[in-house]
This record gives C-alpha cells, sequence and structure tokens, in this order.
C-alpha cells in the first residue's frame, strides 16, 4: 500500500496545533484542504483520527497511537529541513509571458526585493500555458478574461494595447470605427495566438469569420510586420512608440479598452493562501496600478 507522506504530515501538524484551522494557517492552505486530507487518512486505514464537535477536535485513541509513530520522524525531518534550507528563505515560482516580464515584471520584482527581502522569486518565462496542478510552478500571470476552470485568478492591471495598422492599408481598406470593423482586416496574432479572440469576446462581437495573418511569435517582429501592410495588431505601446512617431504606424482605433482584458495572477485556491505568495500577489496588484 502506497503511503501518502502529505496526508500523513498534515494528520502530523493538525495533531500538533491541536486545532484544524491552525493547521491550515501552518501549512498555508485552506481548511477545506486540510479535513480532505485527514479524511483520506481516516478512510485509507479504516479508523477515525478526531473526534470533531463544536468545541473543536480532540485526538481519538487511535489518533494518539499514529501520532506516537509518526511524531518524532517527521519532527527529525523539520529540523533536517530547517537546517538545510531555512537560510533560502520562501521561493514563490511564477511563469510569465517574455513581454510581460520585459516590460512589468522586472521592474516591480527590484521594488518587491528591497521591500520582502526573506521571499525569493523565481521566474520563467513561458508563452505555453502552464499546468498549475503538475508542473513545479505556484503562480502564472495570464492575459486573459479571468476564467481558468479549477483555478483562482486575481486581477492586476490593465494596460491597454494599442491597435495599430500602417497608413497605408488603412487607405486602401477604408477607416475603423467601431471594434466589428476590425474584421475587414487580416489580423496578426501575438505569440499566443489568442489576443484576438480575446478582446472580441471582451468586446462582445462575435469573430467567428475572422481572417489571421501570420504569428510570429515575437513582438518586434510583428511591428515589422504591420509597418509592411500585412494586417492589424494589438501591440504594447513600448513596441509601437517609435513606429507611431515616423508616421510607418497609425493607431487604428480609438474605443473603450475592456477592462475584463487583462493580467491576471493565477493559480490553485490552497497556493493563493500561502502566506509567501499571498504577499507576493498583493504587492503586484498594488505595485502595478500605482
Amino acid at each position: 500500500m502506497a503511503i501518502r507522506i502529505q496526508d500523513l504530515y498534515t494528520f502530523h501538524v493538525v495533531a500538533r496545533a491541536g486545532a484544524m484551522q491552525d493547521g491550515a494557517h501552518e501549512l498555508g492552505v485552506t481548511p477545506g484542504a486540510i479535513s480532505q486530507r485527514i479524511r483520506a487518512v481516516e478512510e485509507r486505514h479504516g479508523v477515525r483520527l478526531f473526534t470533531r464537535s463544536k468545541n473543536g477536535i480532540t485526538l481519538t485513541a487511535a489518533g494518539l497511537a499514529l501520532q506516537s509513530d509518526v511524531s518524532a520522524a517527521f519532527s527529525t525531518i523539520e529540523a533536517a529541513h530547517q537546517k538545510n534550507f531555512a537560510r533560502h528563505g520562501h521561493t514563490v515560482r511564477i511563469s510569465a509571458s517574455a513581454t510581460f516580464a520585459h516590460t512589468m515584471l522586472v521592474s516591480s520584482l527590484g521594488r518587491f526585493s528591497e521591500a520582502h527581502s526573506a521571499i525569493k522569486v523565481s521566474v520563467e518565462t513561458e508563452d505555453r500555458l502552464v499546468d498549475l496542478k503538475s508542473e513545479p510552478v505556484d503562480l502564472a500571470i495570464r492575459h486573459g478574461l479571468g476564467t481558468y476552470p479549477g483555478l483562482r485568478s486575481e486581477w492586476l492591471c490593465s494596460p491597454e494595447l494599442i491597435l495599430v495598422v500602417s497608413p497605408k492599408l488603412l487607405e486602401r481598406l477604408g477607416p475603423l470605427e467601431t471594434p466589428s470593423d476590425c474584421l475587414r482586416y487580416r489580423l496578426l496574432p501575438d505569440s499566443t495566438g489568442k489576443d484576438w479572440s480575446i478582446w472580441f469576446e471582451a468586446q462582445g462581437i462575435d469573430a467567428s469569420g475572422a481572417a489571421y495573418g501570420t504569428q510570429y511569435g515575437n513582438d518586434f517582429l510583428t511591428v515589422k510586420a504591420v509597418i509592411d501592410g500585412q494586417g492589424l495588431a494589438l501591440l504594447n505601446d513600448v513596441y509601437v512608440k517609435e513606429g507611431l512617431a515616423s508616421g510607418h504606424l497609425v493607431r487604428a482605433l480609438n474605443a473603450a479598452w475592456p477592462t475584463a482584458f487583462a493580467y491576471y495572477a493565477v493559480a490553485l485556491a490552497e497556493t493563493l493562501e500561502r502566506p509567501a505568495v499571498s504577499t507576493f500577489v498583493k504587492w503586484l496588484k498594488k505595485d502595478l496600478s500605482s
């Protein structure tokens, strides 16, 4: 029979703390997650470990026996962990696109490190969607509408992307007055291939008939493609500033930006409640909105 170490360790922490809530706080998970893990141990071994009442929890005879058997082993493991890893502090592992990391995250992380030196941040720059349930990543920064099944999301900021086009293409195909007019043009997608579909969804527009151009996977290449008249693009102002100033690009549409189309911090619910992760997300929300 396989041993579920995480569930047994949860039992050890709760038994030592004497309360589910205290155990949840120590482990940085929800009380619901604690209850599920304890129940898993009880069901797996066919014994009840705690007596539950309105006054809290009390160890049963089986619970006392299990606590006596496992407490020394887990205390030894905790001491070894403290000795070898505590000096490294808490680490929050993040996955973010290279564009977001370059334009927004790096500067914010510098300020965060000064304010919270005990919390280390590790950043992986990938445009693919990491699997937060199976990969060693605590937090993903995603650009979208904030709805991700099985995950929790925290709105961070909604920087307005600029919809740009070359003057010659605009003259040939006609001006854009509403978001739906974009469907008359070929659309150049970002590295994820989803920016336009999310933008249309946020605008409440059926874009099933949209025509897409080449996906370059690099914003600087996309800028060059727009200048060459290959289509429209939604781009960060950092990348189009020079093109707009020179007249090689023009802003194609002035429309109210959908604030739901934003950057979100996305994680498992229990991960967001870990103190280090919670501290980082709160910081990021405040820093990016200032």
